[in-house]
């Protein structure tokens, strides 16, 4: 009798291998329709525990590179909400970052610098008077000052250095640190620096309204790292083979190998007529819901009589096979509440 294991693959297989300990970024070719949220699930660097990350690029954001906030040893799936526009790309977060300055040579009048993606900016005034509004930056005869309030205001930050006071004395920010970019300051001069290692999509902005007071050199230099794969358009995601991706098999239950957010289908088995499901996991904790789907011609599906409301507390299920008939089986998890990592495995045998 074959036996099956339960797993999540994507539409297309990873090219490149990601390299352990790095961060993961994602990206689109197509700004406005590629703004949806993308799933990664991998292994987290830390404890090696199952893990999983959500992007959340805004509207009309597709383009800009979207960074994991761990390091991850392994990325097993890479999925976007919907089906892809453009061509999305996944990275190792191994490359080299951009980097440009801003050197203060003489005490600026209301001028201002302008900072950021192209379409995604943000522009700071200086001024001599109290900073009051959004953007503002205090000016003042020291150039060292200037630098570090600038890298202040950047930052959202204190910047070692500044003494003309802090937020609402230094600068004004209402709106959080820049998302692009840190800032650092060595006498008249900021350096600012890409948060992400990688060659952007979109070009810099780095203006300055008056030159001959606030010298700029542009921000260059950005090297993409490892590229685990493109998911072409009209696809919705990859992983590490077109047969392994989240595989649901940890026989011993030693090993975690799902985590939050996998929700929704697994792979469609043929069980070409009669099976059983054999659930075993870990510490279900009434926090996961999976469904047994049958279908005849694994386009449309329907929920089999034996559907799954719970896992039970004592961590197994030999689902009985008395009226599961289908040419093809699939779990659906329909609602995952726990986000800890947990070990599952689920197996579909069939008769033939």
């Amino acid at each position: 009798m074959p036996v099956h294991t339960v797993k999540f693959t994507g539409d297309t297989a990873f090219t490149g291998t990601h390299t352990s300990g790095s961060k993961i970024y994602c990206r689109s070719t197509d700004a406005t329709s590629d703004d949806g949220t993308i799933n990664l699930y991998g292994r987290a660097t830390s404890g090696s525990a199952a893990d999983y990350v959500q992007l959340n690029p805004g509207t009309n954001e597709g383009k800009i590179e979207q960074l994991s906030s761990a390091n991850w040893s392994h990325l097993y799936l890479a999925k976007w909400s919907a089906s892809l526009t453009g061509t999305g790309s996944v990275f190792s977060n191994d490359g080299v970052a951009a980097s440009g300055t801003i050197r203060i040579i003489a005490q600026p009048g209301a001028n201002t610098f302008v900072l950021g993606l192209t379409g995604f900016t943000k522009t700071f005034t200086w001024t001599t008077g109290t900073p009051s509004s959004n953007g503002q930056v205090k000016s003042v005869s020291d150039l060292t000052e200037c630098a570090a309030n600038l890298a202040s205001a950047i930052n959202d930050s204190a910047y070692s250095g500044s003494t003309s006071g802090g937020e609402g004395s230094a600068w004004t920010n209402t709106d959080d640190a820049n998302p692009y970019v840190t800032a650092t300051a060595s006498g008249p001069t900021v350096t600012v620096t890409d948060k992400i290692a990688c060659a952007r999509q979109l070009a810099w902005v780095t203006t300055a309204s008056d030159t001959s007071k606030v010298s700029v050199a542009a921000i260059r230099g950005g090297v993409d790292g490892t590229k685990i794969v493109d998911i072409a358009a009209g696809l919705t995601s990859a992983s590490t083979t077109t047969s392994s991706g989240v595989d649901l098999d940890s026989e011993d239950l030693s090993t975690s190998n799902a985590s939050g957010l996998l929700t929704g289908a697994s792979d469609a088995i043929a069980t070409r007529g009669r099976f059983v499901v054999d659930i075993r996991c870990e510490d279900p904790a009434a926090s996961v819901t999976p469904k047994i789907q049958t279908s005849n011609d694994n386009t449309n599906w329907r929920d089999a009589v034996s559907t799954i409301t719970d896992l039970n507390s004592d961590q197994d299920q030999i689902i009985s096979g008395t009226d599961l008939f289908g040419e093809y089986a699939r779990i659906n998890f329909t609602a995952w509440a726990v986000t800890a990592a947990k070990s599952y495995n689920i197996k579909i045998i069939s008769q033939g």
